[in-house]
This record gives structure tokens, C-alpha cells and sequence, in this order.
């Protein structure tokens, strides 16, 4: 049994280290993203032979997603994993740093992730409501995570305060109720992205195997805000028990910040790569043209214009339609007295 001291903390020991599923972590869910990234990106240029700005958006948030993971394994050689009473002065000092850098990149990942798919909505979603509130929901994403980013690069002012413990006497540093802020603020807004297609799914005119499969891709999503609602939990527990050794803890942290941001790049590659597997499986492809949904540019569009007047009528933009073997063929639009449609968005 080891020794504890009067809190309860165990005694420093340099063989104790908790750092090993760290890089398992790190390997598999940079695996996934990537492979979910290349099937995209697959779909789009080779199939689809469009590339848009969510497609950009997306490989930034993949690659500081990979940055997250890198970091991660990184910190392993500073430290992490290992109680932080038996590290040298040095080393401690490079760990800080590195433990910085993580949270720079992967809020940076958060933020093109959910850029990415508001864009994608924007592009998809005709509901004038909800095209509304997507670029009220961009627009609040965009600075609020612009304050997170500014509040890491000046957690503590000078910066160097942040791992150099001598000038914490005169520098400032952030108080912890900022990072409850920066918590708040993301798994907020991940809600938010999450549940806003879902108010259009119920109302569409599609059969009920294709809806109950956007459902399912969506609610999917919804993984990323209960690991954000981990990653905070597992915070909070070292902040309110101070008598417990937090040296695991920084491991599952880690472990929970890596799966969150390459999970939500996953996320938001399921609704694209729908052509690819219409390629390899055209069985599973519907050349019914009653449904509320088609391919338009490589997206599900949801929705039609009709006149200037509506844009919320639930029914098929078929300007442009997939036949069974994935490639495009123009679609017959039927029209009625005094109808005329906008036709499709090309973006």
C-alpha cells in the first residue's frame, strides 16, 4: 500500500504512469477521421466533380484534429501520465507549453468543424427559417470561438506566466470560471448545430427509410456534445476534489479531447458520402422522384423555392437528378399554372 499524504494524495512515485491509452487513442480515431475525410473528399471530386468552401473547412478541421491527436502523444514525452510532483522543472515547463498548444488546436478544430457543416446547411436546407437561423448560429460560432481562441493566447499576460511560475506574482492569469465558459460555449452551440436540421426532417415528403436514416445520421452527432459533457465532467472532478491525484485524469482528458474533434469530423463527412456508397452499392439509391430530397452539387438539398414568395414548399428539386449507377442525368420538372421554380443553388 503507498503512502498518502494528509490529503489523501498519493506520494509521489516516478514509476507510477497511467499514459498508455493515450497512443492506441490517438492512432485509431486519426484512422477513422482520415478514412472518413478521403471517402469524402472521394465523393465530391472524383463522383461528384464538385468541391465547395464546407469541403475546405472540413480538411482544416481534420487537419488540427490530427494536430489535437499529435500534441497529445507529444505531451506523453513531457510528463503526461506521470504525477506532476516528480517531473524536473524543465520538464514541467515543456509540458505547460505543449498542454497550451492542445487547446489551441483543438478548439481551431471545433471551430472549422462547425463552420464546415453550417455551411453544408446553408447549402442544403431551403427553409427560410432555418437558413435564418443558420447564419445567426454561424455568426455566434464564429465570435464566440474567436473569444475562446483570444482568451488561450492571453491566458495569462505575459503569456510566459502560463509556465513560468516566477512571474506569477506579477502577471495576470485567467480564472478558471473562463474554461467553464469555454465548455459552456461548445457544447452549447453543438446542441444547437445538431437539433437544427432535425425541426426540417419531420416535415418532409420522403419515404420513411430515408428519414429515419437522416435521423439517425444526426442523432449520431449528438456523440460529440456527451463527449464534450465528459471531457467538462472529468474537469470538474479534479476542480472540486482537491484531495484527489489528477494524474489519470489528465489522461482521459487527453483521451476525450481526441475522440471528440476527430468524432466530429466524422459527423460531419456522414451526410456527403452518401454518393460514394450509391457508386459501390446502387441498389441503395431511390430514383423515386416523389421525395423531398435529392443530390444537388453533392449535398442533400431539403426543400424547393417556389416563385420568389415561398421557399418553404416540401417538395423534390429534381432540376438535376442521380440515376442508379451515381452519375448525373437531367430530371423532368413538372410545372403548373402561374409555378415556376427557382431551380437548384450551384455553389
Amino acid at each position: 500500500m503507498n503512502a498518502t499524504t494528509p490529503t489523501n494524495r498519493p506520494m509521489p512515485d516516478p514509476n507510477v504512469y497511467f499514459g498508455q491509452p493515450i497512443l492506441p487513442v490517438a492512432i485509431v480515431s486519426i484512422c477513422l477521421s482520415t478514412l472518413f475525410v478521403g471517402m469524402r473528399i472521394w465523393a465530391r471530386t472524383i463522383i461528384l466533380r464538385v468541391f465547395a468552401l464546407e469541403d475546405w473547412f472540413i480538411i482544416l478541421g481534420w487537419m488540427f484534429a490530427v494536430a489535437t491527436s499529435a500534441t497529445n502523444i507529444v505531451e506523453l514525452n513531457f510528463g503526461k501520465g506521470r504525477q506532476l510532483a516528480t517531473l524536473g522543472l524543465p520538464t514541467l515547463t515543456s509540458f505547460l507549453k505543449v498542454a497550451l498548444a492542445v487547446n489551441i488546436v483543438y478548439i481551431l478544430s471545433l471551430t472549422f468543424v462547425k463552420i464546415s457543416i453550417l455551411c453544408l446547411y446553408l447549402r442544403a436546407l431551403n427553409y427560410p427559417y432555418v437558413r435564418i437561423a443558420t447564419k445567426v448560429l454561424l455568426g455566434i460560432v464564429v465570435v464566440t470561438h474567436l473569444w475562446i481562441l483570444a482568451t488561450l493566447f492571453t491566458v495569462c499576460v505575459p503569456l510566459d506566466a502560463f509556465w513560468d511560475f516566477t512571474k506569477h506574482g506579477t502577471a495576470y492569469c485567467h480564472p478558471y470560471g473562463i474554461y467553464w465558459g469555454h465548455s459552456g460555449i461548445n457544447i452549447a452551440t453543438d446542441i444547437c448545430i445538431f437539433i437544427l436540421p432535425l425541426t426540417v426532417i419531420r416535415k418532409m415528403h420522403a419515404p420513411r427509410r430515408e428519414k429515419t436514416a437522416l435521423y439517425i445520421v444526426f442523432l449520431l452527432a449528438f456523440c460529440v456534445c456527451a463527449i464534450s459533457l465528459a471531457r467538462t465532467l472529468q474537469f470538474l472532478r479534479g476542480m472540486l476534489d482537491p484531495t484527489l491525484d489528477t494524474t489519470p485524469d489528465t489522461v482521459i482528458i487527453g483521451c476525450w479531447t481526441m475522440l471528440e474533434v476527430n468524432i466530429a469530423v466524422i459527423c460531419a463527412c456522414l451526410a456527403t458520402i452518401k454518393p460514394l456508397f450509391t457508386r459501390l452499392l446502387p441498389s441503395l439509391h431511390s430514383t423515386q422522384t416523389s421525395s423531398a430530397i435529392t443530390e444537388v452539387s453533392g449535398v442533400e438539398t431539403i426543400g424547393r423555392a417556389r416563385g420568389r414568395r415561398n421557399r418553404s414548399e416540401i417538395s423534390l428539386r429534381s432540376d438535376v437528378a442521380m440515376d442508379h449507377t451515381g452519375s448525373w442525368k437531367e430530371a423532368e420538372q413538372p410545372t403548373t399554372g402561374g409555378e415556376s421554380s427557382s431551380g437548384p443553388d450551384r455553389v
